[in-house]
């Protein structure tokens, strides 16, 4: 997706820096295949460019992202759910570059009913490696003894349920779509979405140690990108939607 920038111009020149960050497959926000690599990653790449320095993003499986891109060749890890832990680990920036509400899917033919985290007690739920739950989910997985199933690639949550390696699978709603749209009309029957949200996150570009100068850098960047209207709003309707405060 490009995006108009009314009123703000940049240029970059042979001598432009360039920053690298690791990140991993997570459609429509960073996604490999799409020639901007995702509506999130051009939002970053665009508040960098407005301090002349060009972005590359290297995708691995999202664990190894978060490893990664602690080291000092790159400058940090995009994006990432807030976390006690990664706190300690990583520098986070000001400002959500999503929010995100996700939910659980299954098969049609498991009788599942969402009303609390104690319901997924009777079946086989997949969580991805890497990725961010709440507290409250992994309570609820000690508590009640909820078979956990995990998968490297988010890629491939859909097909888990499709080939009943498992029974209930959690996605953004937004990832969830991009990844059915690899699947068949007769799959996509076959697939619920519970109405009531699993939980919701908003994603944050991590900085690393090594490279703290960037965090007020990409703060500034990203409070005088969006608070460019047109911008902001081309961004929301097409990616997520975002706090300007």
């Amino acid at each position: 997706m490009k995006y108009i920038i009314f009123a703000l111009f940049y240029s970059f020149t042979l001598s432009a820096e360039t920053v690298h960050i690791t990140t991993g497959q997570w459609p429509p926000y960073v996604d490999r295949h799409r020639e901007d690599q995702g509506c999130t990653a051009q939002l970053i790449r665009d508040a960098f460019a407005l301090h002349g320095i060009r972005v590359r993003f290297v995708f691995m499986p999202w664990q190894r992202a978060y490893e990664e891109g602690k080291k000092a060749e790159f400058i940090g890890s995009a994006y990432w759910y807030y976390n006690e832990k990664r706190a300690t680990e990583y520098l986070y920036t000001s400002y959500p570059l999503t929010s995100e509400v996700s939910h659980f899917y299954h098969l049609d033919s498991i009788p599942f009913k969402f009303n609390s985290y104690a319901d997924l007690k009777p079946y086989r739920l997949l969580l991805n490696k890497g990725l961010t739950y709440p507290k409250t989910l992994w309570q609820a997985i000690k508590e009640y003894e909820i078979e956990v199933m995990e998968a490297t690639y988010t890629t491939k949550n859909l097909q888990f349920l499709l080939r009943q390696r498992a029974d209930i699978a959690v996605l953004d709603e937004q990832t969830e779509r991009e990844y059915a749209k690899a699947l068949s009309n007769s799959e996509v029957k076959r697939l619920v979405r519970q109405p009531k949200p699993a939980f919701v996150n908003q994603g944050f570009l991590l900085i690393n140690q090594h490279n703290k100068k960037y965090v007020t850098l990409f703060n500034n960047a990203l409070q005088q990108l969006i608070s460019n209207k047109r911008y902001l709003a081309q961004y929301q309707t097409n990616c997520s939607s975002i706090s300007t405060q």
